[in-house]
């Protein structure tokens, strides 16, 4: 497998991983409109992640990607340790 290929699909195991936790995370939280604010976004990025089954994405949208959901996700975990006090 060339590197970039396996680059590729590591970072897309990262983001699918990610969203996964994030919205595992997510159901762990009491309902309030920040939690749903940021299960909005999860789920934005989960269909964004989805599309790329059909239409492949470029470089710059799969760093793009990247980048936003761990960004999310440690919004998630922020929000998680605000609650528990």
């Amino acid at each position: 497998m060339p590197s970039g290929v396996h680059r590729e699909s590591t970072r897309l195991a990262i983001v699918e991983q990610a969203i996964a936790d994030t919205l595992e995370r997510l159901q762990e939280l009491g309902p309030g409109p920040r939690a749903r604010e940021l299960r909005a976004k999860a789920e934005g990025y989960e269909r964004a992640h989805r599309a790329w089954v059909s239409r492949p994405p470029t470089e710059e949208q799969r760093s793009a990607l990247l980048r936003l959901v761990l960004e999310l996700n440690v919004e998630v975990i922020d929000l998680g340790k605000a609650e528990r006090g």
